[in-house]
């Protein structure tokens, strides 16, 4: 396939998103340079997998759409996410999600596969920093706030169960953004998610402010 097909095709779900995402009055960008730099640097294996991550992202803001609902209704998305994806989750979790939480899905190779409406409103990196950069090199925290999160990780893959997570809020920083914003951050929860009862991803649930 020509790589300026894969260009297309990014360019064409990145702003599908962002156009869902602005009718809700949030304004978030496909990506920063034309050229598409980061999404260049991927092989096409690669790049084919972020069309697709863009296309299941799509389809879960219409689910949500399609059911009459906003995007701001975090649990609702949660749940169309949770179907799209194919997860299930521990039911009482779901009870703890709040429309003012972040909720976020990540994978067993720590890339974030979800993200809620807050996400957006509290961060300024683009579609194309999102899914086609390392989480690592987008954000930072102190190495004593990093150490904690590592900790909660360890103590979710032991147990393999919900946790209610007792880290201090503490801030994380933009790395390399246009606008670097500091994000005020508490994590609350955390928990497996399965796909035919094998552990595939992880569900975080937390509050996030600008700081």
């Amino acid at each position: 396939m020509p790589l300026t097909s894969l260009e297309e095709r990014f360019r064409i779900h990145a702003s599908n998103i962002c156009a869902l995402v602005e009718e809700e009055g949030i304004v978030i960008r496909p990506h920063a340079r034309h050229g598409l730099p980061f999404f260049n640097l991927l092989n096409d294996d690669e790049k084919l997998q972020v069309i697709r991550d863009l296309q299941q992202y799509y389809q879960i803001c219409l689910d949500v759409k399609m059911n009459g609902r906003s995007l701001r209704d975090t649990k609702f998305f949660t749940l169309k996410a949770l179907e799209r994806h194919g997860f299930t989750v521990d039911p009482d979790l779901l009870d703890k999600i709040e429309s003012n939480h972040l909720v976020e899905f990540y994978n067993f190779l720590q890339t974030q596969i979800f993200r809620t409406l807050l996400f957006f409103e509290v961060g300024s990196y683009t579609l194309e920093d999102l899914y086609c950069r390392k989480w690592y090199n987008l954000y930072e925290r102190t190495p004593a706030d990093q150490a904690a999160i590592e900790k909660t990780a360890a103590e979710l893959f032991a147990q393999k169960k919900t946790i209610r997570v007792n880290n201090p809020e503490h801030v994380i920083k933009e790395r390399d953004s246009l606008e670097r914003l500091s994000i005020r951050n508490k994590l609350l929860w955390a928990s497996p998610l399965k796909k035919e009862g094998v552990d595939v991803a992880v569900i975080l649930i937390a509050t996030a402010s600008l700081a």
